[in-house]
C-alpha cells in the first residue's frame, strides 16, 4: 500500500513538473499596424478554420475562458482528455468525443457564427447546440468563454 501511494505520489508530482515546463511564453505584441487595428469582431475564417486543442495548462484559476491552441503548436502534455475542435469553412467540425470505455474518437458536428454577433459561435454536437463568446482568436490562439442560458 505504501509503495502505491509513493509511485502515484511521484506520478503527481512529476506530471505538475512536466505541465509548467511546458507553459509557453506569452505572446508578444501584434506584429503590424494592420493587426493592432484589427477588433474580434473582424473574424478571420483562415485564424478560426483549423484543428484545435484544449490547453488548460495556460488557463488561470481567475479565467473562465478556455484557451485552445493549433494542434500543431506544441507538443501537449499528457492528460486524460483534451477537448479538440476542427472548424471548417463550409460550416461543418468535428469534436473529440469521449466515450464511455474511455476511447477517443472525432464526431462531425457544425458549427455557425451568430449573426448578430459574429464573436458567438454555436457548436452542435448530436443535436445539441452549445454557445461560446470568442474572447481572442488569433492564427495561434482561440479563447471560448461558454455562453450559460438565459
Amino acid at each position: 500500500m505504501k509503495t502505491t501511494t509513493l509511485h502515484l505520489l511521484t506520478f503527481v508530482v512529476f506530471s505538475v513538473a512536466l505541465c509548467e515546463e511546458s507553459r509557453p511564453e506569452p505572446a508578444s505584441a501584434p506584429s503590424s499596424a494592420a493587426e493592432s487595428k484589427r477588433t474580434l469582431t473582424d473574424i478571420e475564417l483562415d485564424d478560426l478554420c483549423q484543428h484545435w486543442v484544449h490547453s488548460r495548462e495556460e488557463e488561470r484559476s481567475a479565467d473562465k475562458d478556455q484557451i485552445f491552441r493549433p494542434a500543431a503548436f506544441k507538443k501537449f502534455p499528457p492528460s486524460w482528455f483534451r477537448m479538440e475542435y476542427k472548424f471548417a469553412r463550409n460550416g461543418d467540425c468535428e469534436w473529440l468525443y469521449l466515450a464511455p470505455n474511455d476511447a477517443h474518437r472525432l464526431k462531425s458536428g457544425k458549427w455557425t457564427l451568430d449573426p448578430k454577433d459574429k464573436t458567438v459561435i454555436r457548436i452542435t454536437k448530436e443535436g445539441t447546440t452549445s454557445s461560446y463568446k470568442m474572447t481572442a482568436l488569433r492564427k495561434d490562439m482561440l479563447r471560448l468563454l461558454p455562453e450559460t442560458s438565459k
